[in-house]
C-alpha cells in the first residue's frame, strides 16, 4: 500500500473532526514521502460527460497528480492509480496503455458514461470494452424505473458504503472476477486481477457524487486509491 503517515492522517482529519476528535499535528513532508505514487484521471475524446471526470479531479490531492519535470515523459510509470472516467469508446491506443499498466501492478478503474446510449452506441460501447480490456457489459438498467426505483449503489469493497446514484447503470456481465457494488440485486461494479494489476469496471457513474462532495464517495475512491 502506498501511503505515508502524513498522508493517512490528512485524509481522516476531515471525519476526525466531525465526531470532535482532536486533529494530528502536520509534520514535515520526508523524501519518500516526495517520491509518492501518482494518481491520475484521463478521459477519452468523446468524454460524454464532463462533470464525472470534473469530480475526480476535484477530490484528488494535488500533490498526488501533479507531476514533476523528470516524471513527464512516460508519467504513466508513476501511477498506482489510473482512472478512465465516463468512458464511451475505449480507443485501441489508450487501451493498449492501460494493459501495460496493468502490467506494472497499476489500479485501473474504468467507468462507463454509456447509460443513455442509443442502441447502436451502446453496442459500440460494449465492444470496445471486450476487445480493448476484455470487459464484458450487460445491457443499460434504469434504476429509477418501477418497481425497482433504488437511488442507491451499495460498495463491499473496498470498504462497505453506499452512494445515492441518479443514472441509468451498464452492469458487468458474468465473467471472472469480485463483483463489489450493487444497486438492488444488480451488479454495478467488478474487480479483476489482470496480470500484477487490478482491474475496476463501475458501470454507474461516480464523478457526479464526487463533484457535489458526497462524503461516502470520496471515502470510497481514497480506499481504492490507498490499497492500489
Amino acid at each position: 500500500m502506498d501511503i505515508t503517515r502524513r498522508e493517512f492522517l490528512g485524509y481522516t482529519a476531515g471525519a476526525m473532526s466531525v465526531v470532535g476528535a482532536p486533529l494530528p499535528h502536520w509534520t514535515a513532508p520526508s523524501v519518500a514521502e516526495r517520491r509518492l505514487k501518482k494518481w491520475r484521471v484521463f478521459c477519452s475524446d468523446q468524454d460524454v460527460l464532463p462533470e464525472s471526470s470534473a469530480g475526480y479531479r476535484a477530490v484528488l490531492p494535488q500533490r498526488r497528480w501533479r507531476f514533476e519535470p523528470w516524471e513527464q515523459s512516460d508519467p504513466l510509470s508513476h501511477c498506482s492509480l489510473v482512472i478512465m472516467s465516463s468512458v464511451f469508446l475505449l480507443p485501441e491506443k489508450i487501451a493498449e496503455r492501460l494493459r501495460m499498466c496493468l502490467q506494472r501492478g497499476t489500479t485501473v478503474i474504468i467507468e462507463s458514461a454509456a447509460g443513455f446510449a442509443s442502441h447502436l452506441g451502446f453496442r459500440k460501447h460494449r465492444r470496445s470494452l471486450r476487445e480493448g480490456l476484455g470487459l464484458r457489459v450487460a445491457a443499460p438498467v434504469n434504476l429509477w424505473s418501477p418497481p425497482r426505483a433504488t437511488p442507491y449503489v451499495d460498495y463491499t469493497w473496498p470498504i462497505r458504503t453506499r452512494v445515492r446514484d441518479f443514472t441509468r447503470l451498464v452492469p458487468p456481465a458474468n465473467q471472472p472476477g469480485q463483483i463489489i457494488a450493487w444497486a438492488g440485486d444488480l451488479p454495478v461494479a467488478l474487480r479483476q486481477r489482470v496480470g500484477p494489476g487490478t482491474l475496476i469496471y463501475i458501470g454507474s457513474p461516480l464523478g457526479p457524487a464526487l463533484l457535489i462532495g458526497d462524503p461516502e464517495a470520496i471515502r470510497w475512491l481514497y480506499a481504492v486509491a490507498l490499497s492500489a
